[in-house]
């Protein structure tokens, strides 16, 4: 087991759907299911992918995710609060847990947009923030923006105030503004390295504070592409596993209407610009092991404790302890999902060969 103590032998009793306690050995009577030599941990909680809240709930409980965000970038304004409505619906899915909604955008910096509709990105307003959080519901978890943009901090102090956890990317700032950024309430920072002014050691950036700002956390796209080894474990030797968030910023679900080209393990627009990734949050936790450096149980934590503490669920979700949500992974030493539980109910089995 994967706890928060460490990686211990033992069983998870479940019962109506959490974790009613962690044992040495099952109940006398329980109905079993054998995870003998694997590793048995929490849920992976993946807060940036792409794609309809549908196809991911059933396509991402195979790389072990039992919950997700789902990411929408700049639109038009209209457009824009009509899909994060639409996105925000509660609705029961056939997989991973849809948490909310993630926007990337529209209050971002061209200059580093990537392939994100730079003409939809604009001012941050508080009036347009509050047209959206109303069509949310409730159910817009975290917003990226860049804060040295006109509004960006007073965007930052509104989201704070409202329980919207707020991450800086796509942003030219500069150090002094991305740590004007964490003293208004910023928490985290977007694809830690991408987005943003490259690492430099005369003029310190964005970069430099998800580094170095122990008020930030940086989320990590651990590919391999997005983040080369050498970076993943500068990275990991300047933050604690409760400030690093692996993500998978996956747009399989998205590559048809963006029209991406896939090589190497991710994905490309027409011009070459990197666009996303093909990863799934078990190769993200196998990533941060052999190319980062990190331990089993480190790495675990990044991809479940972490993520859920970011967006202010870790009451019911991201540990093995009891009470909170049975949202289990079960893998092997290969890192090869062998169960995805949710709720206690199994939604992926990989079949045996």
């Amino acid at each position: 087991l994967v706890t928060p103590r460490g990686v211990e032998r033992g069983a998870v009793q479940v019962r109506n759907g959490r974790i009613a306690a962690i044992r040495r050995t099952a109940p006398k009577g329980a109905a079993v299911i054998s995870a003998r030599g694997a590793y048995v941990a929490p849920g992976f909680i993946d807060l940036h992918g792409w794609g309809e809240p549908e196809a991911v709930s059933q396509s991402a409980v195979r790389g072990g995710t039992t919950a997700f965000l789902t990411a929408l970038g700049p639109e038009p304004p209209a457009r824009l609060v009509r899909h994060v409505a639409e996105r925000s619906r509660a609705a029961r899915l056939p997989g991973a847990e849809c948490l909310g909604v993630h926007l990337e955008g529209p209050f971002l910096n061209p200059v580093r947009g990537g392939v994100l509709r730079k003409s939809a990105m604009r001012r941050a307003s508080v009036r347009e923030l509050a047209r959206l959080t109303q069509a949310a519901r409730g159910r817009l978890r975290l917003m990226t923006l860049a804060p040295e943009c006109p509004g960006g901090i007073a965007a930052i102090r509104w989201c704070r105030r409202r329980g919207v956890a707020v991450s800086l990317g796509h942003s030219d700032a500069t150090f002094a503004e991305a740590a004007r950024a964490a003293a208004a309430g910023a928490a985290a920072v977007t694809h830690i390295f991408n987005g943003m002014r490259p690492l430099h050691h005369r003029a310190p950036a964005l970069v430099d504070a998800a580094l170095t700002d122990p008020r930030l956390s940086a989320m990590v796209i651990a590919d391999g592409v997005h983040v080369k080894a050498p970076a993943l474990r500068l990275l990991f030797r300047a933050k604690r596993p409760d400030r690093v968030a692996l993500v998978t910023d996956s747009v399989r679900g998205q590559q048809g209407s963006w029209r991406l080209r896939r090589r190497r393990g991710a994905f490309y627009a027409a011009d070459g610009t990197l666009a996303g990734s093909d990863l799934t949050m078990i190769g993200a936790v196998r990533n941060a092991v052999r190319l980062g450096g990190a331990s089993l149980e480190d790495a675990v934590r990044m991809a479940s404790e972490t993520p859920a503490r970011l967006i202010g669920v870790s009451r019911a979700r991201g540990t093995l302890a009891p009470g909170k949500r049975a949202d289990l992974v079960v893998f092997d030493a290969d890192y090869r999902v062998r169960f995805t539980i949710v709720g206690g109910r199994i939604v992926y089995q990989r079949e045996k060969r």
